[in-house]
């Protein structure tokens, strides 16, 4: 099939655009860690989850306030019966009843005149079916129940507090763990690099190595041990590479984007401890730790629920007040009214009351136990951290003066190896553990960043809300 020159232009143009779409490489989006710190408190489960805490704890405070108020009740009734007893009372409610409704007629009077008490009046008797249509308002007001109301109010404030200081707690412990992925990319991003300088020497060897064996200084087995170690350092490339790709995984998982977003880190980020001073940051984990603040409230939760059982031992009074309409049709015919006052005290429930008490009792000493127990983690967390972190401090500056003795070394051995005094295996022997220093030194910085991450979360300082994270990019 013959084209047109116009046509065949027309269709090389499109191949080109076509193709020059398909390649067009996709920019990932760089995200600042404080940009990755909003997502993830925008956009994580967990912090829906913790409002949704706040708002249930909130509701209880709401309904137990609602309790001190009286409660109204509008209700209607309609009821047809031909039981004596309730056609009586139908009728008395209505104000409709008459001396007929007792029995009283002639039958009646003639029995009484003749002294017969044992004559049953029919029309009392079997009166015949009836209806009411009863329409009732009814207000009842608590004005005292032992105590119940204010400790259930006292037991939903509590939780107001534990839930706004967990609210808290699980913004911190997000941001804390935003930083280690955002230092977990930084730290696989720094391996990828030392992994491309041992790939990059793995190459130089095998070329170096590929000329002396043409020369004749070294036999072919260098050559060999040269690609092999060039095989082994490519594969290690390739391991960090997919560690950087897990890593950044681990980000997008918890800003709750995309699993097949381009994603890229900015600047590295150094926290700074909040203080210098060991005692100090003990004091802050103890009185400003987010989670140990909540515990404390549902604590203090768990002694209102308390006081909130001993209300059955004391004596209740309310006041009842209602409004009554009864009619034999559909509408409010006679009207009545009813008002009590209404003192009820449980004299015995055979132990019930008291096996409750007890019950809240073992929960609140449960809750206190929890309590401690949270705040001697807190405390050993601090303690760790800090030492962790000064060691790795050392650590770290060891490993600075261990890449720079290894780099001299590998230039030592290597130049020895170019005069044929040096065999490969020494000079991948240096290599191995130039790469190793270099690995120790990205590990070590990792350390040092996350110790201080874990006081902060410790001491209740992991925020980034109105910049009271110190950090030194």
């Amino acid at each position: 099939m013959y084209l047109k020159p116009r046509k065949i232009v027309l269709s090389l143009s499109a191949i080109l655009t076509s193709s020059m779409l398909i390649s067009a490489p996709v920019h990932a989006q760089e995200y600042s860690f404080r940009q990755c710190v909003d997502l993830t408190l925008t956009q994580n489960p967990e912090v829906g989850a913790s409002r949704y805490r706040l708002q249930q704890a909130e509701s209880a405070l709401k309904q137990s306030d609602a309790q001190r108020y009286p409660k109204i009740t509008l209700s209607a009734t309609a009821m047809n019966s031909d039981d004596a007893l309730n056609v009586f009372g139908m009728k008395l409610s209505q104000r409709e009843a008459t001396l007929g409704d007792f029995g009283f007629n002639n039958q009646t009077a003639a029995a009484f005149n003749a002294g017969n008490w044992g004559y049953a009046p029919n029309d009392l008797n079997n009166p015949g079916s009836h209806s009411d249509f009863n329409t009732r308002l009814e207000v009842m007001v608590p004005v005292w129940n032992g105590g119940r109301v204010s400790s259930f109010q006292e037991q939903a404030k509590a939780m107001i507090q534990a839930a706004q200081h967990g609210d808290e707690a699980v913004k911190q412990v997000l941001t804390f763990h935003v930083y280690q992925a955002y230092e977990g990319v930084h730290t696989a991003k720094a391996f990828v690099q030392v992994a491309e300088q041992a790939v990059k020497a793995s190459k130089s060897y095998v070329e170096t190595t590929k000329n002396m064996v043409e020369q004749g200084i070294v036999v072919k087995s260098e050559l060999l041990s040269a690609n092999v170690h060039l095989s082994q350092a490519m594969t290690a490339l390739e391991k960090a590479q997919t560690q950087e790709q897990i890593a950044k995984d681990n980000l997008r998982v918890l800003m709750n984007i995309d699993d097949n977003t381009p994603l890229t880190v900015g600047p590295r980020v150094d926290l700074t401890v909040p203080s210098d001073n060991l005692q100090k940051l003990l004091a802050m984990a103890n009185d400003a730790n987010p989670q140990v603040e909540a515990s404390r409230q549902v604590v203090r939760s768990s002694l209102a629920a308390i006081d909130a059982s001993k209300a059955d031992n004391y004596p209740s009074f309310n006041i009842m007040a209602r409004g009554d309409t009864h009619d034999k049709n559909l509408g409010l015919g006679s009207h009545s009214y009813t008002v009590a006052g209404v003192v009820s005290w449980k004299l015995t429930d055979f132990g019930l009351t008291s096996s409750k008490i007890d019950q809240a009792n073992a929960a609140a000493n449960e809750k206190q136990a929890a309590l401690q127990s949270k705040e001697n983690q807190t405390k050993l967390m601090v303690l760790k951290a800090w030492r962790s972190l000064h060691v790795a401090e050392k650590q770290r500056e060891s490993n600075k003066l261990a890449v720079g003795q290894a780099e001299e070394a590998q230039r030592l051995i290597m130049k020895r190896y170019k005069n044929g005094v040096a065999t490969m295996t020494e000079v991948l022997a240096s290599q191995a553990q130039l790469d190793q220093s270099r690995a120790d030194l990205v590990r070590s910085t990792f350390e040092i960043n996350t110790q201080k991450a874990q006081l902060r979360l410790a001491t209740g300082t992991m925020e980034m809300q109105d910049q009271k994270i110190s950090m030194a990019d």
